[in-house]
């Protein structure tokens, strides 16, 4: 009679990471078939993987901004999760394409994360992006309702301290759509009149 001998063999059955990080997600249990990547065949995801040390912001630029934009801009983001939280970043891309969403044009932009203060970030947070094209201090700025333009001439209302409304010509500066530098015409501490809206009367 012949004799057969049985081998126990072991099967290394470990799958490494090419990268170190924290698992996000994982898209098979324990058990499940899975199928390798071969030159016919997609492979079985097992799960996602990110390095949260080394995070992107993804967002978007509209088209009207877009041409201020350069690379290694400072930027500042809010995280509406961590409202107290500071996180400073630069801009490292703006995609050379556009893309549509709701009637607008956009352009996509990456910013590196350099600061993170603490503050423990997740993939997937919302967060606003301010990114400082130009920067000033120690500068004088008026509520930008308050300067009245015609004819490229800047004006404001200065009230003195007998009560005597005035206007006075100003040259402007930098603006952020609410706030407007005044770079000559006033000093700090004079007073501005607001005029009321006109009320408006059907005939």
């Amino acid at each position: 009679s012949g004799q057969t001998t049985v081998a126990n063999l072991q099967v290394d059955n470990t799958i490494k990471a090419p990268i170190s990080g924290i698992v996000l997600s994982r898209l098979v249990e324990q058990g499940d078939p899975v199928v390798p990547l071969t030159s016919y065949q997609a492979g079985t995801e097992l799960m996602t993987i990110a390095r949260m040390d080394n995070l992107l912001f993804k967002g978007n630029v509209d088209e009207i901004d877009v041409g201020k934009l350069r690379d290694k801009l400072p930027v500042e983001i809010e995280v509406g999760a961590l409202p107290n939280q500071k996180v400073i970043g630069y801009l490292k891309k703006v995609s050379p394409k556009a893309h549509q969403k709701d009637g607008s044009t956009l352009f996509e932009v990456e910013i590196v994360l350099s600061e993170v203060s603490g503050a423990f970030l997740r993939a997937g947070y919302s967060a606003n992006a301010n990114i400082i094209i130009t920067k000033k201090e120690g500068i004088l700025l008026v509520p930008e309702r308050l300067v009245k333009t015609e004819d490229s001439v800047s004006t404001v209302e200065v009230q003195d301290t007998l009560g005597v409304v005035t206007p006075r010509t100003v040259k402007t500066g930098l603006s952020d759509g609410i706030w407007i530098e005044i770079a000559e015409g006033l000093e700090e501490g004079e007073l501005l009149v607001e005029r009321p809206p006109r009320e408006i009367t059907a005939d």
